[in-house]
């Protein structure tokens, strides 16, 4: 059984992103040679992989009996063996850098994205956004965001706000969609929301959700470790998420591969409209 409280675990992420930032940002203006996966458009760099090595050898230092599911290496445990869980493992979502076109290009909107569940519940969370120190995490007691020269903050959402109220931040549509219906529901999309933004970096989106700086957002074609930390950070702060396969809700939540996020009901249905929900 775990013995280690949400809160220590919520800890231990905000160290271990405290730890890996330094040489991410170091990294952030030369981040090397960069490699494709499924096309030009899908990116990798060394860092990505390294940060991954680092994060799992942290995990199964502290959680030996841990099961990780990782961007760059899919699912092992300590022995490197590969299956997936068991309902009562502790399982970690990684993405060592979510956005890493944003990364491999010198921008700042990127992340590392760490998340710990049990039993398709969470248990703690952390967003770091390592050029500007920014982590946002979650566990039983709430969302906090810490950042320089603030106090943490205890986040909740505008639960009133309506979508004229703010910014959707969205990867939507995807480059490769072949729907071009996506297009013209984007731009109705646009007509609701005070502006859109396709910053590039879904976990980063969702966080903006959670302490206001967003009010709503939307995609599709996501993995788990885009999202399973930016949900409970949302969640914990109040706000709403919906994960969907097709038509149908995702179950655990962040397996689904498309997901509408908001602070409010209103601001969720206009992302669900844009998704053709």
């Amino acid at each position: 059984m775990l013995d280690t409280t949400p809160s220590e675990i919520r800890q231990f992420i905000i160290d271990l992103c405290t730890t890996l930032s330094p040489g991410l940002r170091a990294a952030n203006r030369d981040a090397g040679a960069i490699d494709t996966k499924t096309d030009f458009h899908d990116v990798v760099t060394v860092h990505d992989r390294a940060t991954e090595v680092a994060i799992r050898e942290a995990i199964f230092e502290r959680f030996p009996e841990s099961v990780v599911l990782g961007e760059e290496t899919g699912w092992s445990n300590r022995t490197g063996d590969t299956g997936e869980p068991s309902p009562n493992d502790l399982i970690w979502i990684v993405d060592p850098i979510d956005g890493t076109s944003n990364f491999a290009g010198g921008w700042d909107y990127w992340c590392i994205s760490i998340s710990a569940a049990r039993g398709g519940e969470f248990v703690a969370s952390g967003v770091c956004q390592p050029i500007v120190n920014r982590i946002w995490s979650a566990d039983d007691t709430g969302a906090y965001l810490d950042e320089p020269g603030y106090e943490t903050r205890r986040l909740s959402v505008q639960r009133d706000a309506v979508p004229s109220d703010g910014l959707c931040a969205t990867e939507y549509p995807k480059i490769n969609s072949a729907d071009d219906s996506a297009l013209v529901r984007w731009r109705e999309a646009g007509r609701s929301f005070r502006s859109m933004r396709r910053p590039g970096s879904t976990a980063l989106d969702l966080c903006y959700v959670a302490d206001g700086r967003a009010v709503a957002s939307f995609s599709t074609g996501v993995h788990s470790w885009d999202v399973a930390a930016g949900i409970h950070i949302i969640q914990q702060a109040g706000g709403i998420y919906e994960g969907y396969n097709g038509a149908e809700l995702s179950t655990p939540i962040w397996d689904g591969s498309s997901f509408v996020a908001g602070a409010s009901n209103a601001c969720v249905a206009a992302g669900r409209k844009a998704l053709g929900l």
